[in-house]
């Protein structure tokens, strides 16, 4: 079969670039490997989708195509997506944090419009195949697993990248783009839990809670975040950690009190003593941390008995316990794997890809967009703003 366009991955990205690329060719056809297309997409955001972010720069994204996020999203700016999908049928609405999302709050929506204007546009949509090779041959060739060729003038890469292998992307295209001569730079996972080695870890399962974390190597700080904080039976988890988690780090810092100094948790802290002076120590932080909290600083501090009464905590206790609750240091044993992570850290070389076009620079007739593209953002919309604006261009076909 032989079409002007095909684009291989039904994700984000490839839709609004068959969306894109039907504008000006008549025959355009999509290959998905799953049985249906834009699995990822309904489980983004929560199931909410959160399709962008009103507030993204290039200093948001990592890898070799950061760089160029600031062209593009020059061309495409947040008003220019929000509008593009209300001319699709979808009402949008940004949150204090610019997280865009429908007006519904349902991941379904975003869908649909773009499954209805796939439809609409007569865009052949071919699913349950996976592409297998390709050969450039006056055009593309394009083998696939039942043995099906299917040859384009012009094809687009947007199969995305190895995270949520549950949700179809188990980077099996990377091998066929090697193949291709395009060098694909280290793969790991991104917006992931960091996992962690700690005595109290397990003390503070389930727990949410706001501050500030710091990624460390070798005890000193590389970056910082502030936002909610959450913990699992082994990871420190949550927005601020899958932000960290594409750092090399060995120790990851929580703090609790992230705008006081230390001299004013001090004196918070006499405050307390002073407050709760016949009370047992386990009621020391009662109304100012969760209770889970309170006993793994106490923990942590070696307070011993917890029968003793706050009056008798020392001045040396007082100046240790305002230490650690802003570092509260976890040594970190690994992050997350692919089925925990959001986004695929890696990809193919961003320095290959025109950043003007997303054409390849030496194969001609050749795009990318998306995650199988060097480039991942921070949590809140920012990789998918990226996909769909990378899409839009890529299916210009420039």
């Amino acid at each position: 079969m032989k079409f002007d366009v095909i684009i291989i991955g039904g994700g984000a990205s490839g839709l609004v670039a068959g969306i894109e690329a039907k504008k000006i060719s008549k025959s355009v056809c999509i290959i998905e490997k799953e049985d249906r297309i834009g699995r990822k997409l309904l489980a983004t955001g929560n199931g909410k989708c959160n399709l962008s972010n009103t507030n993204a720069t290039s200093k948001d994204y990592h890898g070799s195509f950061s760089y160029s996020v600031k062209e593009l999203f020059s061309d495409f700016s947040s008003e220019f997506l929000t509008d593009y999908f209300y001319k699709l049928g979808l009402f949008t609405f940004a949150d204090p944090h610019g997280r865009v999302y429908p007006t519904c709050k349902h991941a379904g929506a975003v869908l649909d419009v773009l499954r209805n204007r796939v439809e609409a546009d007569d865009i052949v949509l071919v699913t349950n195949t996976r592409v297998i090779d390709i050969q450039i041959n006056n055009g593309f060739v394009l083998r696939t697993d039942n043995d099906t060729i299917y040859k384009a003038d012009k094809l687009i890469i947007a199969c995305g990248g190895k995270s949520s292998p549950n949700l179809g992307s188990d980077g099996s295209m990377y091998s066929v783009i090697k193949n291709l001569g395009h060098t694909v730079t280290q793969l790991k996972p991104a917006l992931c839990p960091i996992n962690v080695s700690s005595d109290i870890i397990k003390t503070l399962k389930g727990i949410r809670t706001d501050g500030m974390l710091t990624a460390l190597k070798k005890g000193k700080p590389i970056s910082s975040t502030k936002g909610e904080i959450q913990f699992t039976e082994n990871a420190v988890s949550g927005i601020c950690a899958f932000d960290l988690s594409y750092l090399d780090l060995d120790t990851v810092r929580v703090s609790l009190l992230p705008d006081s100094s230390r001299e004013e948790i001090i004196n918070i802290l006499n405050e307390r003593r002073t407050l709760f002076s016949q009370n047992r120590i386990d009621s020391f932080f009662m109304g100012m941390f969760h209770n889970k909290i309170s006993v793994a600083l106490l923990k942590t501090a070696k307070m011993g008995s917890f029968n003793r009464r706050c009056s008798d905590i020392t001045d040396k206790e007082i100046s240790l316990l305002a230490k650690l609750i802003n570092s509260l240091d976890f040594s970190v044993s690994g992050k997350g794997d692919y089925n925990r992570s959001q986004v695929t850290a890696g990809g193919v070389s961003g320095n290959e890809i025109d950043p003007r076009t997303l054409e390849s620079r030496f194969i001609p007739n050749l795009y990318f967009c998306g995650e199988v593209i060097d480039i991942d953002g921070i949590c809140g919309g920012y990789n998918l703003r990226f996909a769909f604006t990378s899409g839009i261009r890529a299916g210009q076909l420039l």
